[in-house]
């Protein structure tokens, strides 16, 4: 029988909700059920960690997350160690270049950022009212100089997949020298610094729980998850996954999120549970 990872760490959109950005009951008990296990669970994701926290009050889960990563990286919370750290930040001069970049190429999106409890937009769209919904943040018209101030990364939200598509392969053509642009949601592009990704962390983060990458377990579903779940021992990308995370994974589920898969893979993998 297959030991269990010490550590589960998992993005949320399109991993642990489903499209509907609800945790599912088998989900919900799944993570019970590695917890009662003595399994260590943690949460790593785009969104910073009081966005993180938001999510996880809905999901009324009797314990709490024992490691939080945010900012695809950048912001980590240990409530094992009881410590939190803030790395990788850019200046308001380079999230505006990448805005200007993108720009000039034609493409159409709306700059946001996180600050706080709000959500600043050039413009206050439907989708940019979704997502200030799923993060519990007022959303906030503001400037171009108002939104590119220092800050951990900036996100261009598109209104459809091809747009986004295009400007993924601009960025792969084009590199904007010291910054990073990647792709985290079907109509989303982000912008951080070059050298965060999700992955950069769980070697301190191992380190500090006593533990082996080789036993830490990663889960997501689309790019800002390729490097994480290349990092750790076991990685595992949803079937909605993309195709690139699904070439990065040693695992990807039989079901997507829409219909348990991590809990039916974990089930399948661990019948211990």
């Amino acid at each position: 029988m297959k030991q269990l990872p010490k550590l589960v760490l998992c993005d949320i959109d399109g991993t642990i909700v489903n499209s509907s950005w609800d945790m599912t009951p088998a989900v919900r008990e799944l993570f019970m059920k590695l917890h009662d296990k003595g399994v260590w669970t943690g949460i790593a994701s785009g969104r910073p960690v009081d966005d993180i926290s938001f999510h996880i009050r809905k999901w009324n889960l009797p314990f709490d997350f024992d490691i939080l990563v945010g900012l695809n990286g950048c912001e980590v919370v240990n409530r094992i160690t009881g410590t939190q750290t803030l790395t990788h930040t850019l200046r308001g001069d380079q999230l505006r270049m990448a805005v200007d970049v993108m720009r000039r190429q034609g493409f159409d999106f709306i700059p946001f950022v996180y600050q706080g409890d709000r959500i600043l937009a050039e413009d206050i769209t439907e989708v940019i009212r979704t997502s200030a919904l799923k993060s519990g943040k007022t959303p906030v018209k503001a400037s171009l100089d108002q939104i590119c101030q220092d800050n951990a990364k900036i996100m261009l939200r598109t209104q459809n997949e091809e747009e986004t598509a295009r400007m993924e392969a601009y960025i792969a053509a084009h590199p904007i020298e010291g910054i990073k642009g990647f792709r985290t949601q079907a109509t989303l592009l982000e912008f951080a610094h070059p050298e965060i990704s999700k992955a950069v962390p769980l070697p301190q983060i191992a380190a500090d729980l006593g533990i082996f990458l080789s036993q830490v377990m990663a889960c997501g579903d689309t790019t800002n998850d390729n490097e994480m779940l290349q990092t750790a021992g076991i990685g595992v990308c949803l079937a909605n996954g993309t195709p690139d995370t699904k070439a990065c994974a040693d695992f990807v589920t039989d079901l997507d999120c829409d219909h348990d898969g991590l809990a039916v893979f974990f089930h399948e993998q661990y019948p211990q549970l």
